[in-house]
């Protein structure tokens, strides 16, 4: 039985909701920002891809957030995104279970409270404390939302994705809920950029270089993407889940059955060069979308949301200029093309050699 999507909720560099996503695709880019850092060899400015949360005043009384962070808040603001999405926001008794599957986790809160700790004195915030831990964010969307269904929270770095999406469809086929609201949050981090930007900016660049020297996908950034998965039998604009897979990255088998395309979860050029040509058919389509959301574990949401977008519109939109360089031997989506009835495979290599895949198809 096919894994019905019924709403998407996203935030991030490109922006906030699906229109603006759906705009980012269109003119195959990003705005990047720049995060100042103080380093012992002085201050410089790092790329980002950073999100905002203000729209989520829209959703939940300000007084209800003031000891929620920056982590919590993208959490809440892309799971009412997702609701809103699928005209679920004001619907009693959904029986509805949350899954929120997090690469980072809080990050920026947990060096906050380290170097707290590192004081003669240390003085710990307990509301600071609190949200730290891997579960606050799912805590803080099950009270507001008011759901009493089963809660999740999924920590398996950049395999968390395909993790959480495994386990709402099994509690949708188990009948265990209606509903699933499933998706990812991984907040920007400072001491992490900096590292991605020394890793990844141009032999003997200035340390005070631009921020567009940085190649696009190996900025990192920050943001959620959630869904509202039901079982349906009739389609929505965004299609079904077909599958999800969870395992060795040796054990993969990509086959070119349904002309799938795929969309490889790549945050640095050689992984796409060098790893995912080896998974790959020949003469299978391929594209990669980093560019528009930034490098974090929790980005193939971003890959599944792109894949439903697909979908609706029915084509596959331009992949990243950096993919389209090895064209030579991978068959990249260089502009925007019809999607047809092809299925799309959003495969991602992770640390360890593990991998995850989830097929989307319209029917």
């Amino acid at each position: 039985m096919n894994i019905c999507i019924q709403g998407i909720g996203v935030l991030g560099g490109f922006g906030c909701g699906v229109a603006d996503l759906e705009s980012a695709l269109a003119r195959g880019s990003s705005s990047r920002t720049t995060v100042a850092m103080k380093t012992s060899d002085g201050s410089f400015d790092v790329p980002a891809l950073t999100a905002h949360t203000d729209r989520l005043a829209d959703f939940v009384d300000k007084n209800a957030l003031r000891r929620v962070d920056h982590y919590i808040r993208m959490a809440l603001l892309g799971s009412y995104l997702a609701l809103e999405d699928a005209g679920m926001l004001d619907l009693k008794g959904r029986r509805m279970g949350v899954i929120v599957a997090t690469g980072y986790g809080s990050t920026c809160n947990m060096m906050d409270i380290q170097q707290a700790l590192d004081n003669d004195a240390p003085v710990i915030s307990p509301t600071r404390f609190s949200n730290s831990v891997h579960n606050a964010a799912a805590t803080h969307i099950s009270i507001l939302l008011d759901e009493m269904g089963p809660s999740l929270s999924v920590n398996d770095y950049d395999m968390s994705i395909p993790s959480a999406i495994l386990s709402a469809c099994r509690w949708l086929r188990d009948k265990r809920v209606k509903s699933v609201l499933v998706g990812g949050v991984d907040e920007y981090c400072r001491a992490l950029g900096y590292n991605r930007h020394c890793r990844h900016r141009p032999q003997g660049a200035l340390k005070n270089n631009p921020g567009d020297l940085t190649p696009g996908h190996a900025v990192i950034g920050e943001g959620a993407c959630f869904f509202v998965l039901t079982l349906r039998e009739d389609a929505t604009p965004y299609g079904f889940i077909k599958s999800a897979w969870l395992g060795g990255s040796t054990r993969v088998r990509m086959d070119a059955a349904g002309d799938s395309v795929y969309f490889l979860g790549a945050d640095a050029s050689s992984e796409i060069e060098d790893l995912y040509a080896g998974c790959l058919p020949g003469e299978a389509k391929v594209a990669a979308y980093t560019h528009l959301y930034g490098a974090m574990p929790i980005a193939m949401g971003f890959d599944i949301a792109i894949a439903a977008l697909s979908h609706k519109a029915e084509k596959i939109y331009a992949s990243a200029r950096g993919v389209r360089r090895r064209s030579d031997y991978l068959k990249v989506v260089q502009t925007e093309e019809p999607l047809g009835n092809a299925g799309i495979c959003c495969l991602k290599l992770g640390v360890g050699g593990t991998a995850g895949t989830v097929r989307l198809g319209r029917f």
